[in-house]
């Protein structure tokens, strides 16, 4: 049998997170990688994501933390517009 590799990224798309404690809960829009270098200069793939938060800023996993407890309600989605 064949085992499941770990998966690169984090997040899912759909996924709540947020920017800090405390700041609003946004929804993972889009993921990818980005090349940058290492702590000894090497290239490595670092995973970005996307967020909806009206900004087309992307951000790293490091900086992202996961939003949704128990005690929190997702909130309702938004439409999209022009895309």
């Amino acid at each position: 049998m064949r085992q499941r590799q770990p998966t690169f990224f984090k997040y899912v798309i759909g996924s709540f997170v947020k920017l800090a404690q405390g700041a609003p809960m946004q929804r993972v829009i889009w993921r990818g990688k980005q090349v940058v270098p290492n702590i000894i200069g090497q290239p490595h793939e670092a995973p970005v994501y996307r967020i909806d938060d009206d900004y087309w800023d992307c951000y790293y996993e490091h900086q992202l933390h996961p939003a949704l407890t128990q005690a929190e309600e997702a909130p309702p989605r938004r439409r999209r517009r022009g895309f």
